[in-house]
C-alpha cells in the first residue's frame, strides 16, 4: 500500500510515523509489517497483511486526520513458479558390448 503524505512537513511526518507505529497494537484488522519512507517523492510504502484492504485503507485515512492525502493499493508481484528439474535420461549400454542369445 502506498500513502501519499507531505513528508517535508514535520507535523505530518510525525503524525504518520506515530499512526503507523501504533496501528498493529490497536487493531486486529490490519498488520503493518514494513515501512519505507521516500522523502523525495513524498510517499510512504507499507507492507500490509489484512483481510479487507478497502476497510483498512479507510481506517488509515480516518486516523491520519488529513495528513494522508491519498492511498494507493499496490498488489505484490507474484512469485515465479519454480523450475522443474529435467528428467534423467536412462543410461545407455556401452556400444562395444556384444549380447548373445542361446537356444537349447
Amino acid at each position: 500500500m502506498s500513502l501519499k503524505v507531505d513528508l517535508q512537513c514535520p507535523k505530518c511526518y510525525k503524525k504518520v510515523e506515530k499512526l503507523l507505529c501504533k496501528f498493529p497494537r490497536e487493531s486486529s484488522i490490519i498488520e503493518i509489517r514494513d515501512q519505507v519512507y521516500d522523502e523525495k517523492n513524498n510517499i510512504v510504502t507499507i507492507t500490509v497483511v489484512c483481510c479487507v484492504t478497502l476497510r483498512s485503507s479507510d481506517k488509515l485515512c480516518c486516523k491520519g486526520c488529513g495528513a494522508i492525502k491519498s492511498i494507493a493499493i499496490v498488489e505484490p508481484p507474484k512469485p515465479k513458479p519454480p523450475k522443474k528439474p529435467k528428467p534423467k535420461e536412462p543410461e545407455s549400454r556401452p556400444t562395444n558390448c556384444v549380447s548373445f542369445k542361446f537356444n537349447i
